[in-house]
Formats: structure tokens, sequence, C-alpha cells
């Protein structure tokens, strides 16, 4: 069984609904729910409700949010291997009317912690990798560290249009690279009007050594590329409860297709799907045997 290595944030998420349409600058009537997230985390979430050997190397508050993020990891069977900080990462986040982001905060910076000499002192547990996934909520420290020390396949969740910069110099150590549209534009310095322009990014980040790239449309669907073969997927038709966390299990379905020798795009979506429809950042319904049979109900 392949073995998965996150490097990445364990952080608790607050979500704010309003009850009807969102008004800016106003208070807006809600309610307020929270749950456990952060990129790494929940990618980690996703892999070992499918069954995969996976490791999470964080950071952990020495609070009652920590101790909460520790239990739940342990019952769904999260190999932790952590660094303690004075508190718990914490993202906020706004939602519209539709449920889906309006805006987020990300209180994070104890992730930063996550620096190059304890990387140093747990990489017994990264040489034990097949399959090492980074988020870029590291520093640009650590991530050269990773990227210089370690030689596993890496795979990279790009997370945001701020954070995405830090991994250019590093284009052609990455085996895998996720980023929604926003992300790659910025990027690769192009415009998407057409799916042409969808090509084009791909084979500019593959020109500079990436060896697989995701890239994310949302409403219009997802796009997969390597040096081989390019595929554009509509997105699946769905009523969605709730937007965050879909593109960590999107990444986290294409990661387990890669440890499974399967469809990474076809798998990716499909774990997306599924997401959009649980109240929190993972569904806690997910598994090998609902992702299987999914997949077969939405003849991909």
């Amino acid at each position: 069984m392949k073995k998965v290595v996150i490097i990445g944030g364990a952080v608790m998420d607050f979500f704010a609904y309003p009850h009807q349409k969102m008004i800016l600058q106003d208070s807006n009537p809600g309610y307020i729910k929270k749950s456990l997230g952060g990129v790494g985390r929940n990618i980690a979430e996703n892999l070992a409700r499918l069954d995969i050997d996976t490791t999470l190397i964080t950071v952990i508050g020495n609070d009652d949010l920590g101790k909460t993020i520790l239990d739940a990891c342990k019952k769904i069977h999260i190999k932790m291997v952590y660094k303690s900080v004075e508190t718990t990462p914490i993202y906020l986040s706004v939602m519209d009317e539709f449920n889906e982001d309006l805006i987020g905060v990300a209180a994070m910076d104890q992730i930063l912690e996550l620096d190059e000499a304890f990387l140093a002192s747990v990489q017994y547990v990264t040489d034990a990798a097949d399959i090492l996934v980074v988020d870029t909520n590291l520093s640009e420290s650590a991530m050269k560290y990773i990227f210089t020390e370690l030689d596993q396949d890496i795979y990279v969740d790009a997370i945001s249009s701020q954070k995405v910069i830090k991994i250019r110099p590093f284009l052609h150590k990455i085996h895998g690279l996720k980023l929604n549209l926003l992300e790659a534009e910025l990027l690769t310095g192009m415009i998407y009007e057409t799916m042409e322009d969808l090509n084009k990014m791909g084979d500019y980040l593959i020109e500079r050594g990436v060896r697989e790239v995701f890239i994310t449309l949302g409403k219009e669907g997802a796009y997969y590329t390597n040096i081989r073969e390019a595929v554009f997927r509509n997105a699946i038709p769905v009523q969605v409860k709730n937007g965050i966390g879909a593109g960590d299990a999107f990444f986290a379905g294409a990661l387990y297709a890669k440890a499974r020798q399967k469809d990474p795009l076809a798998y990716a979506m499909v774990n997306a799907y599924l997401n959009l429809q649980a109240d929190a950042a993972v569904s806690d319904q997910l598994s090998v045997e609902l992702i299987e049979k999914t997949k077969k109900e939405l003849h991909l």
C-alpha cells in the first residue's frame, strides 16, 4: 500500500451563514458553525476515509481546539506528527445566501512554525512516503527545504492567488500541481477565455517541469494535463450545501486515484461532488465504497 505524507495546516473552521441575502457593510442575521479544517488536514481526512495510509505533519495548538483536532484525527486514523504551538490556527469564512464562500480570513501564522529545522527533525517520516503533499501555507524557507532536500513525488495544492507565487522557483520539482483558475492565471501570466487558453496554461507549466496539472473552473468543470494528454470534464450538476473544502476533496480524489492507479480527474471530480453535498469541510460519509459507487452511477 502506498503511503502519503502531507505537510500543511490543521485548523478549526468557523462558518458564518446569513438567513437571507447577504448585505455587505451591514449586520446580517444568521448562524455560525464550526468544523475541523485546514487544507493539509482536509486532504488527510479525505485520504484516510478512502483507506490510504496517511500521515499529517502540522502544528497543533496547546488549547481545547488543538485537543479536538488531535482526537478527531486519531478517530479517523490519520497519523499525526506535529509541533506544539500556543494557539490553534483558525479560518473564518463568511458565506453568501447560496452557501458559497463570500470572504474568508485565515488566522494561520502559526503554520510558519513548520520551519526547516522541524522538518529536518522529522525527515524520517517524509523519507518513508511514496507521495508527498504540500500546501502553500508553509513559509518560503520551509518550501525551499522540501523541494531541495526531499526526493519523493511532490504534489502541491496552490491554495490561493496570494500564496501560489511561492512555488514559482520550484516548478521543475513538482510532480502534481492543483490550482483554481485565478491561481493558474497568476502563475502563468495568461488569461482564460477559451479552451485553447487552458491548453496554453497547461503547456506552460509542463514545459517548466510540472508532470501533472489540475485546474479547477468551478461550475464550468475541471482540466487535467500531463506530457501525454489533456482532458477537460464538465462540472457534475449538484445542489451545493457547503463549498468549503471542495477543492481539497478534488485534490484528495486525484491523490487517491494516483495511489490506486486509477483515473485522477474522474475521481477528483467525484470526490468534490460528494463533498459539495456535505455540511463540513470533509464528508463524514466518505468511503471507498461510496466513491466507487458514485463514480459508477455518474458514468465517469
